[in-house]
């Protein structure tokens, strides 16, 4: 019996065996796979590539300010009659036109549309690096869960193993009860069915323990053929209460950020709409050089330089709707930031209920699983004497099974609900001290000088007509 008395410990063993093996002397840490997916990960790499894309458009934005210059060649044939010519008698005579021209264009005044297309860019930009930094984020908790979920099925399988133990002992036992006649052939096959049965949920556990190792992979890269060892707790990063866990998601959630960001960009729309309206001045030059240009034969220079200025007085209002149009866009922008706050709100309510609910299941499984492993205890002596049935040791010992795999099921989820509120708050990679891609810097706005998004004034809006 002292198998028994010992099989609550088993799993711990189990632990201890996969973080200490001296076989094992490549283990990955926990920290060196988020290293690595933060760096190779593809959903993480095309949130960099987006942003990068995104800059260079910022980039075009500015370039807006500087003067345009183009040239242009043209050579040809052209046959001309007007009165003019035939008056002159040369109406018949063919042109051979030859032409280069340079034109240079620089806007001095737009009313604010390249200085707001600046603005907006850079807060597009700004919310491509919040998309970089929620990724990160996200690609590390599922690492996290991942590599915690390999650890839990190892203790599964080590669970599911010392079932197929204790049935195949009881099989052994009974084979000798009924080669003693004291036991009938019904209670030994009864026991090599459950047997069987134990034999089968190893199996299972095994191919979940490959498969989780398989998601792993694509996750970073790395194969858990060497193992995994349980990572530290980071309990001591969660705030004390929900309300500050809630008030740090509202202003730190890297999707409410983006949504921020995304909100100054629309806001930046809004004020380039109405720069539209505006005039526009500009320095205009512009250079020829030919022959036989403009209907007239030899060789022409024409030189000009000027102001100009440009203003559509009247469009039908075409201006004035697209102004509400982005208007309309602004607040859609904002309503879906409130969205996400709600939800960023919502993903910490989840996980603080989880990680202080799940808590105190370990210790009620925990204390099931004492009792459970006293009752078999009970049950296979009492049946030693003919005072309990096998079926009810049988129950007792799958009754310790289950009990033994929702334990350590409760334990690592509760340990991962850590990590899934800390990613929440957009603090996971710092309290795993790892540095997020360069391009998760949000600067732009900063940069260029792009103020808050103000409330919205309902006065300025109308109903379509």
């Amino acid at each position: 019996m002292s198998k028994f008395r010992t099989a609550a410990l088993l799993l711990t063993a189990a632990a201890l065996a996969a973080t200490h093996d001296a076989g094992w002397t490549q283990r990955i840490e926990l920290k060196t796979a988020v290293e690595t997916a933060v760096q190779t990960n593809p959903e993480i790499n095309q949130a960099v590539e987006n942003k990068t894309a995104i800059e260079f458009e910022r980039e075009q934005a500015q370039r807006l300010f500087a003067p345009r210059i183009s040239v242009e060649g043209s050579v040809g044939i052209r046959r001309l009659e007007n009165s003019t010519r035939r008056a002159l008698g040369i109406a018949n005579n063919e042109l051979y036109p030859m032409e280069g021209s340079l034109n240079v264009e620089q806007t001095l005044f737009d009313g604010g549309v390249r200085r707001n297309e600046v603005r907006r860019q850079a807060a597009r930009t700004d919310g491509a690096a919040f998309r970089v930094e929620e990724r990160s984020q996200f690609v590390a908790l599922q690492v996290t869960r991942q590599y915690l979920d390999f650890l839990l099925q190892q203790r599964i399988v080590a669970a599911s193993e010392d079932n197929i133990d204790f049935h195949s002992k009881l099989v052994t036992d009974l084979r000798e009860g009924v080669a003693k006649g004291s036991l009938s052939i019904a209670d030994q096959q009864q026991a090599e069915e459950r047997q069987q049965a134990a034999r089968a949920r190893v199996t299972e556990a095994n191919l979940d323990l490959v498969n989780t190792s398989a998601s792993f992979r694509t996750l970073t890269g790395l194969d858990l053929v060497d193992g995994a060892a349980l990572p530290p707790s980071l309990a001591g990063n969660i705030p004390a209460t929900l309300e500050d866990a809630l008030a740090r998601a509202r202003e730190r959630n890297p999707r409410v950020r983006e949504a921020q960001a995304d909100l100054d960009a629309a806001h930046a729309l809004v004020r380039k709409s109405k720069a539209e309206m505006s005039p526009t001045l500009a320095l205009e030059g512009n250079a020829r050089i030919g022959d036989d240009i403009d209907g007239f034969r030899g060789e022409t220079n024409d030189v000009r330089a000027g102001l100009v200025l440009r203003w559509d007085i009247f469009n039908g209002g075409i201006k004035k709707s697209k102004v509400q149009e982005m208007y309309r866009r602004e607040n859609e922008a904002r309503y879906r930031m409130d969205q996400m706050v709600r939800e960023a709100e919502e993903d910490v309510r989840v996980a603080w209920n989880t990680w202080d609910a799940q808590g105190k299941l370990v210790k009620e499984l925990e204390e099931q699983s004492r009792v459970s492993d006293e009752l078999l205890r009970s049950y296979r002596a009492q049946f030693n004497v003919g005072r309990r049935s096998l079926l009810d040791v049988l129950d007792a010992q799958n009754t310790r099974y289950n009990v033994q795999v929702r334990t350590e099921t409760a334990k690592f989820a509760q340990f991962y609900s850590e990590f899934k509120l800390l990613a929440a708050l957009n603090d996971l990679l710092a309290a795993m001290d790892v540095q997020p891609p360069a391009a998760a810097a949000a600067v732009a706005r900063e940069r260029f000088k792009v103020r808050p998004t103000p409330e919205m004034n309902p006065e300025a809006m109308r109903d379509p007509k």
